[in-house]
């Protein structure tokens, strides 16, 4: 199973409105950002730019993916997919700790399933009987 282990238990303090120090200061820059462009270009062209910057300011500074802002996770993708990658492959030599089932044949076909002698022992039988002895 896979478990999710918190990775930022550091929480920065909220100040105004539930937004923290650096988001205050985006808001900022964007409502002077914005005021300069009203300024500057017509109504239709503002309000596109104003839709669009607006919705691209909201998802970078409050879209968090698995409790990772997203600016720190566009980072670490780029930093990924640009870096150098170098592979190395190391064979692993492991031990077998069971045994294969063609030595557990052999093994039972050593043992001998009857016990065989060499000599044959009707010679002593034949001289014990012929001597009386039981």
């Amino acid at each position: 199973m896979e478990f999710k282990v918190p990775k930022f238990l550091e929480q920065e303090a909220k100040i105004i409105a539930g937004l923290n120090y650096k988001q205050i200061l985006v808001v900022g820059f964007l409502g002077i950002g914005l005021m300069l462009i009203y300024l500057f270009v017509p109504l239709i062209v503002f309000l596109i730019l104003f839709f669009s910057i607006v919705l691209g300011v909201i998802l970078i500074f409050l879209v968090k993916i698995d409790g990772v802002p997203l600016p720190e996770v566009l980072k670490n993708s780029f930093g990924f997919f640009f870096s150098p990658k170098t592979y190395f492959w190391k064979k692993k030599e492991k031990a077998i700790a069971y045994k294969t089932p063609k030595k557990e044949v052999e093994e039972e076909i050593e043992k001998p399933l009857l016990k065989i002698t060499t000599k044959s022992r009707l010679t002593k039988l034949g001289s014990k009987i012929d001597i009386g002895m039981t």
